[in-house]
């Protein structure tokens, strides 16, 4: 069984194409794909020994193995260009994913959906994505351990646009879409943590802090605004 995290990854690759899972470690998530005859192939990518020898024992058990292959690469180079129709890189902070992204655009264009799970730092991946041009395609939510993460997706683009720091932080998507329960619970956590935030720098009279303090207020007077309109 899939975790609640992994499970909506699943359900946004782009069915009936391969799909490659970049730091797959169990492997779980390429075997439940073509278990569920969501991909015909999947590829589970690792980087170090002890992920990779996890990853075949999984799949040595999986009745499907002929149509997984375990590889070991950094980040795309471990993929051919253009190979498969969806790339996962899921469970990597925000910077790790970039890191990865970074590393070869040109590359990373070549396929056509990305699906992303920062557990860090979402808010520099966003950046990456509106400096590139790549469009964010959607944003969901997911709870599991009692925390709650983000899902993206993404797709190769040519024409860079501007998110506001409250887009980057939690998402153009999840803003858009705020009404829903989960949606509602995700503000109120980011609100208390920009409060938390804001009453630590009023503590402090630097220059450095007096702007940031500044940056958190607006954030705070923003989302007020975001919240309000959805209860109204």
């Amino acid at each position: 069984m899939l975790t609640d995290r992994l499970l909506a990854i699943s359900q946004m690759v782009i069915a009936g194409h391969a799909a490659a899972d970049i730091g797959s470690d169990h492997a779980f998530l390429p075997v439940y794909l073509v278990e569920q005859g969501i991909v015909p192939k999947a590829i589970a990518t690792e980087l170090t020994d002890g992920p990779l020898l996890r990853a075949q024992e999984a799949i040595e058990n999986c009745s499907f193995r002929d149509s997984i292959e375990i590889r070991k690469g950094d980040g795309l180079q471990a993929l051919a260009v253009g190979e498969t129709a969806t790339v996962i890189i899921a469970g990597m902070g925000g910077e790790t994913i970039c890191r990865i992204l970074s590393s070869d655009w040109d590359k990373a264009a070549s396929f056509q959906r990305f699906v992303f799970q920062p557990m860090s730092r979402a808010y520099m991946l966003r950046a990456a994505l509106a400096e590139q041009g790549w469009p964010i395609l959607d944003e969901i939510l997911v709870v599991e351990n009692k925390q709650i993460f983000v899902v993206i997706t993404s797709k190769p683009g040519k024409m860079p646009y501007q998110l506001s720091q409250l887009e980057l932080d939690i998402g153009p998507t999840i803003l858009d879409n705020k009404d829903s329960e989960l949606g509602k619970l995700y503000l109120e956590k980011r609100m208390a943590r920009y409060q938390a935030v804001y009453k630590s720098l009023l503590r402090s009279n630097t220059m450095e802090n007096k702007e940031l303090m500044l940056d958190y207020r607006q954030r705070i007077e923003r989302l007020e605004v975001i919240m309000d309109a959805s209860e109204s």
